[in-house]
């Protein structure tokens, strides 16, 4: 085990864009994965990613059911698990705050695209592998 601080992790994850955004889906609770990117917005005293989407698929009706929800990144050599709580938000003032101009290619009404939501995931838990090194940050 070797440590790692949540800022070196948060920088880390900065740089991997795409994510699988991960989900308890249906009445069952199965587990649903997307690649979803993060734009590089990843808080770094607190972990939190945030990543835009619209509330027509089912990753909201998900949220809605259980805010339980993960996401995992991949590099060549750097590797993280986050397990944590995930909140839609709909507030134009904070999708400004998290706005980034390269989004424009998924959302081609920008700010103004109809049924456009920021998810915003609080990590519990950062697992991470990066070579033999391998951690865990439980927040």
């Amino acid at each position: 085990m070797a440590d790692r601080s949540l800022s070196d992790i948060a920088q880390r994850l900065k740089k991997i864009d795409v994510a699988m955004f991960v989900t308890k889906t249906g009445s069952e609770g199965k587990i649903a994965a997307r690649p979803m990117s993060n734009n590089g917005d990843v808080d770094e005293s607190d972990g939190r990613t945030f990543h835009f989407t619209t509330d027509d698929g089912r990753i909201d009706d998900d949220l809605k059911n259980s805010s339980q929800c993960g996401a995992t990144y991949s590099s060549s050599d750097f590797w993280a698990a986050i397990q944590g709580q995930g909140k839609i938000i709909r507030d134009r003032e904070t999708h400004e705050k998290h706005w980034v101009p390269d989004l424009e290619k998924w959302f081609a009404e920008g700010l103004d695209t109809e049924g456009l939501i920021l998810i915003e995931l609080q990590p519990d838990r950062i697992a991470w592998w990066e070579g033999r090194n391998e951690g865990e940050l439980k927040l």
